[in-house]
């Protein structure tokens, strides 16, 4: 059993680590906003329950993708003043999702046309390097049967000059196709919100949630919390060679994925250590999360080179707090989980 102590340190015999003063909500919200933010908690708890009797009317099951089709379609007939302030509580759970894609999609639409354009120029390119081939052939048959061997290199000079023009034109051209698709390249990479070797978020995601959150914990006053999770060095000890380690943890990784909660955000930070980011959950809801996870984790088997290997996790936890950074919120987490 596992249990999270005052400290926000994960431990497995119960005990209660020492009090931090900033795992303490911190009220810093003034009593007007406060009042106006309860007025519209008060119109947003109103209207879904509105758009959740609309649709048991219709006849349509509640599921997520559905109530968010409802939720909006059901907004628009609503006054003025009230969409507001449910957009503004919209606003505060925004990814850019829509941006994101967008520019996701040029990004590749302007890939694509300089392959294109890389690929028209290697085809000339080669056409031209063809003709090169037969117009050497052609003036070597003519010096073969005794012709003027210096009016056919003259000629061949030529046409071997001409030939060179127009490929440095294309090579040049080729150059600055390559320049402008490495570009594309990079701000792909730049804009890219998954980590590449783990199949989950990145930590530029990670860190743009965490204060999206943060946003939302200061506005309303629930409470929400960062889990740190890691391999026990103990359990990859064993294991010689640098790629099976990797399988292992993107396994562990995909695997916690898979039992985690749609609203939960499961990202790589660095050096095989995963943050989950649950929302709405407190202390105690992160103590079950670590044992779903812990006991999802016993029941699998890993073998590498005939060999099986017994997986345990290290966890820890702590709060997102409005006043805290969110450098300084991952970087406690960092500083629970055991050496």
């Amino acid at each position: 059993m596992y249990s999270i102590g005052k400290d926000g340190v994960v431990k497995s015999d119960g005990s209660e680590g020492l009090v931090l003063e900033d795992d303490a909500i911190v009220k810093d919200i003034s009593s007007e906003t406060l009042k106006q933010n309860n007025v519209v908690l008060k119109q947003v708890n109103l209207y879904g329950k509105q758009v959740v009797e609309k649709m048991i009317k219709d006849n349509i099951p509640p599921t997520p993708a559905n109530f968010s089709i409802y939720f909006e379609k059901l907004l628009e007939d609503k006054p003025l003043n009230q969409r507001q302030n449910i957009n503004s509580v919209l606003e505060l759970e925004e990814v850019e999702d829509f941006d994101y894609v967008l520019k996701i999609e040029n990004n590749i639409n302007d890939g694509f046309v300089q392959i294109k354009s890389m690929m028209d120029i290697i085809s000339s390119v080669y056409t031209k390097i063809n003709k090169l081939r037969t117009i050497t052939k052609s003036r070597k048959e003519e010096m073969a049967k005794g012709g003027n061997s210096k009016v056919s290199l003259v000629s061949y000079e030529e046409d071997l000059d001409a030939i060179t023009t127009v490929l440095t034109k294309q090579q040049n051209s080729l150059k600055s196709q390559y320049t402008t698709m490495a570009n594309v390249i990079k701000d792909f990479n730049n804009e890219s919100i998954f980590d590449k070797k783990y199949d989950v978020y990145n930590k530029k995601y990670l860190f743009k949630t965490i204060d999206g959150e943060k946003a939302n914990v200061k506005n309303f006053g629930y409470e929400s919390t960062l889990l740190a999770l890691r391999i026990k060095q103990s359990s990859l000890r064993n294991v010689r060679l640098t790629r099976d380690k990797e399988l292992i943890i993107k396994t562990i990784g995909k695997m916690i994925l898979k039992r985690s909660r749609r609203s939960d955000v499961i990202a790589h930070l660095q050096d095989g250590i995963f943050i989950l980011i649950l929302k709405h959950t407190d202390m105690g809801q992160a103590e079950k999360t670590i044992s779903s996870i812990e006991h999802m984790i016993s029941f699998s088997n890993y073998i590498v080179d005939s060999e099986t290997i017994d997986i345990g996790l290290d966890f820890a936890v702590s709060k997102i707090l409005p006043n805290k950074t969110k450098e300084q919120i991952v970087a406690r987490a960092l500083e629970r989980l055991p050496n």
